[in-house]
């Protein structure tokens, strides 16, 4: 299993073959095989990668993600490497019915919250109870918006004051830290042979990662813990920073009893949707349960 996020920010090119990522810098050169990595960030304006090695990535089921100056996500290539029954899954996700839709948004909606609920019990702060009471109001698709008001309860217990609209030192890092996460729960998702514009609440027809942020909420909470041991007083991440928020890709969590790292049960979970999906029953779908931050992988770079 992959275990490593490689990140480039200085001036470098990055060669790929015998089954190795070599990255060449002026002072020094380093390969790391391919089977090791999950994902490559690059950031920097000086950065160059051919389409053949593009290519060999992604026949690597790699994700490349591209920053731009603020740290936050330009581009994302996304792997198009998938099983050999894409049209199975492809049909069964664009015939799901709407109550199927609905009972699996509940699932998720329910499960974020409880998630929320325990990161505020795990974090030693007030109103962990508060916020489960929601998760018992959750209806089909969410009707009723319990994930907006546990939301709201959920931010002002975890950072009081805090507007999930402005610029903020704590937005920053959890801004960057969902970005890395969507960006494995994309990869997953096409892998597993999903169309990842086609979400099952998230429908905008400007978002070609809709269903990638539906798939995503429960495991919001695992980057909230993260990124709360690693904010300072400044928008702009530092390199430390950043390289601390990307751990949370090995950050443990519980999956169906087991304990996994995040990368491991963001494929796990986008597997158990398929079932879910091809079966036409949510109840197949697992969902991480959050658990004290701890590394279950080796964390390299």
């Amino acid at each position: 299993m992959a275990f490593r996020i490689v990140s480039i920010e200085h001036s470098s090119e990055l060669h790929v073959a015998n089954g190795q990522l070599r990255v060449v810098r002026e002072d020094a050169e380093c390969t790391i095989p391919l089977s090791d990595i999950i994902m490559v960030v690059c950031m920097g304006a000086n950065i160059r990668i051919s389409t053949m090695a593009l290519g060999l990535l992604a026949e690597s089921s790699i994700m490349v993600l591209i920053l731009g100056r603020n740290h936050m996500p330009q581009s994302m290539v996304v792997p198009m490497v998938s099983n050999a029954r894409q049209a199975k899954v492809t049909a069964a996700q664009v015939a799901m019915t709407r109550r199927l839709r609905d009972e699996i948004w509940q699932r998720i909606v329910k499960q974020k919250i409880l998630n929320q609920a325990r990161a505020l019990a795990i974090a030693g702060l007030d109103g962990a109870e508060a916020v489960s009471v929601y998760a018992r109001c959750v209806l089909p698709g969410d009707k009723g918006n319990a994930e907006g008001a546990a939301a709201r309860e959920y931010f002002q217990c975890l950072h009081p004051g805090l507007n999930r609209r402005c610029d903020d030192p704590f937005n920053s890092t959890l801004n960057y830290g969902y970005a890395i996460v969507r960006a494995l729960v994309a990869r997953a998702l096409v892998i597993t042979g999903f169309i990842p514009a086609i979400g099952i609440h998230h429908r905008s027809q400007l978002n070609a990662f809709n269903l990638a942020d539906d798939l995503i909420e429960p495991f919001r909470p695992v980057v909230d813990l993260v990124a709360r041991q690693h904010v300072d007083g400044s928008l702009n991440l530092s390199a430390v920073q950043r390289s601390e928020i990307r751990k949370v890709a090995f950050s443990g969590v519980s999956l169906g009893g087991r304990i996994v790292s995040l990368a491991d049960a963001v494929e796990a979970s986008a597997v158990s949707l398929k079932h879910a999906v091809e079966e036409g029953s949510a109840k197949l779908l697992l969902l991480p349960m959050v658990i004290p931050p701890s590394s279950v992988s080796p964390v390299k770079e």
